[in-house]
């Protein structure tokens, strides 16, 4: 399971929502690192709302309510275990990295500099301005070209459209 895929939406959310959620995150974050607090998340005795109850009165007072609230969000969807992750993707969304800088372009043959700068141009909106960008080829693509970045794929080659084509036949 790809814990940066589930807690991106999570990360996006409160970053969207307000500022000022680095101090709280981190207190969590530290808390689900002791031996004591991954026993009472991991255990099966106890239903998740009541351990989400338990988890949030160690904070009692410490944390804004905004926090308290995202936390019994998580609670409900049995996610406490994803707070370490959430704050790793909102450290990123605060920087402005957006997540992963790496960008593989794949293509059915070699693209021109000035191709590749035109794609490069258009990812900075999405990926944020510090991208390194790599070619590779594969010739089974047909033509086209597909953009990785992450674990996000964007396929606009000729093999995808056909893939997606047959599918829909099916």
């Amino acid at each position: 399971m790809n814990f940066e895929t589930i807690a991106r939406p999570y990360a996006q959310a409160i970053y969207d929502h307000s500022e000022g959620w680095e101090v709280d995150l981190e207190q969590l974050e530290r808390a689900l690192e002791t031996p004591a607090v991954q026993q009472l998340i991991d255990s099966p005795k106890l239903a998740y709302k009541e351990k989400t109850d338990v988890f949030l009165s160690l904070f009692e007072g410490e944390i804004e309510s905004k926090t308290s609230n995202f936390v019994r969000v998580l609670g409900e969807s049995k996610r406490i275990s994803l707070i370490p992750h959430i704050s790793k993707e909102y450290k990123k969304l605060l920087s402005g990295t957006k997540g992963s800088s790496e960008v593989f372009i794949t293509s059915a043959f070699e693209l021109s500099e000035e191709q590749v700068d035109k794609i490069t141009e258009s990812l900075k909106g999405r990926y944020g301005d510090s991208l390194t960008v790599e070619q590779v080829i594969d010739k089974s693509l047909i033509g086209g070209f597909s953009i990785k970045c992450g674990d996000e794929v964007t396929d606009y080659s000729v093999k995808g459209k056909l893939e997606k084509l047959r599918n829909q036949i099916k």
